[in-house]
């Protein structure tokens, strides 16, 4: 079937270098082309034709397009382009901005799942955040909080507590209340003397890229979660990791879809 003339649905979708676009999988490929064409109402033959699950449920489709495109979307392009942990919080903050464009009614639904999930806007990952902005009085701010942080007993059990978020927040850093939300400090700067942490008012400190939250943070987060339970100690643990971790790549043995299409096909 031909594509229909369509009204453009308005969204936030952005261009995203071609380096980008080769890492994506098939099916990410398509969304982003296809949700580019929903934003400019022009979409190409081959791309219309790629055959797509059903889709139920769909008496409010044109609120659904528009929360793909105008929040949904963007976020995950926006975090597959910048996805180290320093940029997690301003992830958030840009989901904040996003969130604020849409209707009402879509902000009251999407906001309660946002706030069950404010991992990034833990004051941990902004003070860290923080310490590697090139604001120096974002610096500033931290290197004091961080201080003080330090200043609280070292034998307390640091609560891990999602902050009550600020939707109406101007920057990552205000995405909560500073006098009203218990302040720790992040578990990367805890090793670091204060000397250092000194530095950061005249250096932003260098964090290596470690990613946010994606498929692969999951497998590591599972590996690490086997070893513990079979060997006891840092040093068996990482020793089981890293033998794990070889084999695997002596012996791949990773089914995908492809596997079952090339096996189909070498059957018939």
């Amino acid at each position: 079937m031909p594509v229909v003339q369509f009204a453009p649905v308005p969204g936030s979708v952005p261009e995203i270098p071609e380096t980008v676009f080769k890492e994506l999988s098939s099916d990410q490929q398509i969304v982003h082309r296809l949700a580019m064409g929903v934003q400019s109402g022009t979409i190409a033959p081959q791309d219309a034709s790629r055959r797509i699950g059903p889709l139920n449920h769909a008496s409010e489709l044109r609120d659904i397009v528009r929360f793909i495109v105008q929040h949904y979307l963007p976020m995950w392009f926006c975090i597959r382009q910048t996805s180290s942990c320093i940029d997690g919080p301003k992830n958030f903050m840009r989901s904040l901005e996003l969130l604020r464009k849409l209707p009402q009614e879509l902000q009251n639904i999407v906001q309660p799942v946002t706030q069950r999930n404010a991992y990034w806007a833990h004051p941990e990952a902004v003070l860290l955040s923080m310490v590697a902005d090139g604001n120096p009085d974002l610096r500033a701010r931290a290197v004091h909080a961080i201080k003080k942080c330090r200043m609280q007993p070292t034998d307390e059990v640091r609560p891990y507590i999602l902050p009550q978020i600020n939707f109406q927040a101007a920057t990552y850093a205000e995405v909560f209340d500073w006098d009203k939300t218990k302040m720790t400090e992040p578990p990367l700067t805890i090793g670091l003397c204060d000397s250092v942490i000194q530095d950061i008012f005249h250096t932003p400190l260098k964090v290596k890229n470690y990613p946010v939250h994606t498929q692969a943070v999951e497998r590591a987060v599972q590996v690490v979660t086997e070893a513990s339970y079979k060997v006891a100690g840092e040093a068996q643990r990482h020793g089981n990791i890293c033998n794990k971790l070889k084999h695997r790549k002596q012996n791949p043995c990773v089914a995908s879809k492809r596997s079952f299409v090339e096996a189909f096909t070498a059957s018939q």
